[in-house]
């Protein structure tokens, strides 16, 4: 289990209401209309990985428990558990908007860690993200971290030469 991220499906919840409790009231509020899967609406490919459907299909667990392992895919930004050691830091050059969960998610991929869903647990965010709804700088913060990104990953290669492994 060292080498294993504990990936929380991430989900958004229409502004107003509270957030879920259990994975029942999750899914009675996604099957109205009032959550849906993070980014699903700016990004779907940003946390497609998780495969939604599939977790959405498992009865309910009476406890915590790890659902299925999936593969890392980019540009998967997964929201996870990890080791208290052996993980590569963040790289904190990743600022504001843009490239930053998707670069140490890369990273953890390439340095050998296994993706596993859980089942019982998730996290929420207040509101749907929607096109639009973000600040001015967004566009400038994303083209400078995706510069930096493409950097990124040749500087993996140096990193983690025996890694069979690449973003």
């Amino acid at each position: 289990w060292s080498r294993v991220l504990f990936v929380l499906p991430a989900f958004e919840v229409r502004r107003g209401l509270s957030p879920p409790g259990s994975k029942a009231e999750l899914l009675s509020l996604w099957a109205a209309g009032d959550a849906r899967p993070f980014y699903g609406a700016l990004c779907p490919r940003c946390q497609a990985p998780t495969d939604f459907g599939r977790w959405r299909g498992l009865l309910p667990p009476p406890r915590l428990r790890v659902a299925y392992e999936v593969p890392w895919r980019d540009p998967w930004e997964p929201f996870f558990v990890a080791p208290a050691q052996g993980v590569p830091p963040f790289d904190e050059r990743f600022l504001q908007y843009g490239f930053n969960r998707i670069s140490q998610a890369c990273e953890l991929h390439v340095a050998g860690f296994r993706f596993a869903v859980l089942d019982g647990a998730f996290v929420t965010h207040r509101g749907f993200k929607e096109p639009g709804g973000f600040h001015g700088a967004r566009e400038a913060e994303l083209g400078l971290n995706r510069g930096l990104f493409r950097n990124f990953r040749r500087e993996l290669r140096v990193r983690y030469p025996d890694s069979p492994r690449r973003c």
